[in-house]
């Protein structure tokens, strides 16, 4: 038997492109197969209080100016009015973030500064961050007294002022501790060249680059340090 592959050709295509054959659409013709989804959302600039978003808008300007003055006065002769601008410069940022949380809506490009803890996902302030803390080194029982003692040590860390002269006096009087034996007296040597590196590679850092931006990143590791030792310390 022979075949006619122009017939058999002739058979497939008629079965595939003509009366509801397996390559035509289904629906109707004209209908698109998919259809956009209405977007009855409010628009980002209609969102928030009308006043909130006007006085939002006066603190985004007085912050900014503020950070225009910090970095001017990034000289040592200025470490006094540096200091004072720094300080004025968080407490813009805590109003931002009040005014936010009394009915303000900023646009993407006016969230410049972090919002409050209580805020943040995985914060210490919010609901869910108790589960998400409990995954790391830290037990369902390491919340209690050793996290208040760890949250201690490194209260305010990254927002504090040291000024230059405060460092050197500092520095100057911890030389003379370590040299007495009251200070690091029970550090072994390999210890003290941990503790240098250490010290060289976040003075690196900060000299070439800036330490603040990588504050959460070295509170975290920081946290894990203290929880480890304190979980270490109990053992004994």
């Amino acid at each position: 038997m022979t075949i006619d592959y122009k017939q058999l050709e002739a058979l497939v295509r008629e079965a595939m492109f003509t009366g509801g054959g397996i390559n035509e659409p289904s629906a109707p013709e004209g209908v698109p197969h998919r259809m956009p989804a209405a977007d009855t959302d409010t628009p980002e600039q209609d969102k928030g209080d009308p006043e909130a978003n006007h006085l939002y808008d006066v603190a985004l300007a007085a912050r900014e100016a503020t950070e225009k003055l910090v970095e001017a006065l990034d000289e040592p002769i200025y470490d006094d009015a540096y200091e004072h601008a720094f300080k004025a410069s968080a407490c813009l940022r805590k109003a931002l973030n009040s005014l936010e949380g009394s009915g303000a809506h900023p646009m993407p490009d006016q969230r410049v500064v972090a919002p409050d803890k209580e805020q943040q996902p995985y914060g210490m302030g919010s609901a869910g961050a108790m589960g998400y803390y409990t995954m790391g080194y830290a037990g369902a029982g390491d919340m209690g007294a050793g996290l208040e003692e760890q949250d201690s040590n490194l209260k305010g860390f990254g927002t504090g002022m040291v000024t230059k002269q405060a460092q050197a006096k500092g520095e100057l009087e911890r030389s003379k501790a370590i040299t007495k034996g009251d200070t690091l007296d029970g550090v072994d040597n390999r210890e003290r060249a941990m503790l240098v590196q250490i010290e060289k590679i976040m003075t690196n850092i900060a000299e070439k680059d800036n330490l603040v931006k990588y504050r959460s990143v070295l509170q975290t590791t920081l946290n894990n340090l203290l929880k480890l030792s304190a979980k270490q310390q109990e053992k004994k």
